[in-house]
C-alpha cells in the first residue's frame, strides 16, 4: 500500500540531539552559562527582552571565537541512537525529510549532510574571516515554526495531512497543529503530550518506526 505521508518535518534539539538545546550545550562548554546566557534566558521567559535581543546577547558572547572552534564543540553534541534508522526508514517510503530549528544552522546543514536531509533551515552566527562577528541572523523563530512549514510544503507542493512532525517542546506546537500526524519524542511540555497522536519515551529514536501509521 503506498504511504499517504509526503514530508516529515523534524525539530533538532532535543528530538535529534539529546541536548534540548544548542545554544546552552555551547554556552556550558565555553564556562559561559552560569553567570551569563543564563540570565539572559531569565530575563527572556520573563518577558524582559525579545527573542531577538535574547539571541542577540548570546551571540555576543562567543564574538572573536574562531568557527573551528565553534565547530568542534557543535560536532560534540550527542544524539540519539536510531536516527539514521528512523531517517532511512522514512526516506524508503518516500517520505521527504526537513529540519525547521530555532537553534543554529552549524548543526543543522551537519545534520543535513549526514543524514540525507532534503531541506533544513535554523539560525545563522555571522563571522568573518573564520572568526565569529558576535552577530546572528534570525531566521527561526522558537515560536514560529510552522511559518516554515508552510514555504516548504508550498515548496514541494504538499498538503498538510501528508506531513508528519516530531518534536520534543512547546516550540513545535504550530507544527503539530498543522501536520497530519504528530510524533512528540521525549517531551518537556504536557500541553505537547495533550495535542500529539503519539509520545514516544525513549533513548532510541528508531522506535518511533513502530508507532508510524503505515
Amino acid at each position: 500500500m503506498k504511504c499517504k505521508f509526503k514530508l516529515a518535518i523534524f525539530d533538532l534539539d532535543g528530538t535529534l540531539t539529546k541536548e534540548r538545546s544548542l545554544w546552552e550545550f555551547i554556552h556550558k562548554s565555553l564556562g559561559k552559562w552560569y553567570g551569563f546566557a543564563e540570565e539572559y534566558q531569565t530575563q527572556f521567559l520573563n518577558n524582559e527582552i525579545s527573542y531577538e535581543e535574547f539571541c542577540r546577547l548570546d551571540a555576543q558572547i562567543w564574538k572573536e571565537m574562531s568557527v573551528k572552534k565553534l565547530k568542534t564543540i557543535v560536532e560534540s553534541v550527542p544524539f540519539y541512537k536510531g536516527v539514521g534508522l528512523l531517517t532511512s526508514h522514512l526516506k524508503n517510503h518516500g517520505i521527504k525529510l526537513s529540519l525547521i530549528s530555532s537553534g543554529l544552522s552549524i548543526l543543522s546543514d551537519m545534520v543535513k549532510g549526514r543524514y540525507a536531509f532534503d531541506y533544513a533551515i535554523a539560525n545563522d552566527l555571522l563571522y568573518n574571516n573564520g572568526t565569529l562577528s558576535g552577530e546572528v541572523c534570525i531566521n527561526v523563530h522558537f515560536d514560529k515554526k510552522a511559518l516554515w512549514a508552510e514555504r516548504i510544503m508550498d515548496k514541494y507542493k504538499i498538503r498538510r495531512e501528508e506531513v508528519i512532525a516530531i518534536g520534543d517542546s512547546l516550540g513545535d506546537k504550530e507544527l503539530f497543529e498543522i501536520a497530519g500526524f504528530s510524533v512528540a519524542f521525549n517531551p518537556s511540555s504536557k500541553e505537547l503530550d495533550s495535542i500529539a497522536d503519539v509520545v514516544v519515551k525513549s533513548n532510541d529514536i528508531s522506535d518511533i518506526i513502530a508507532k508510524l501509521p503505515f
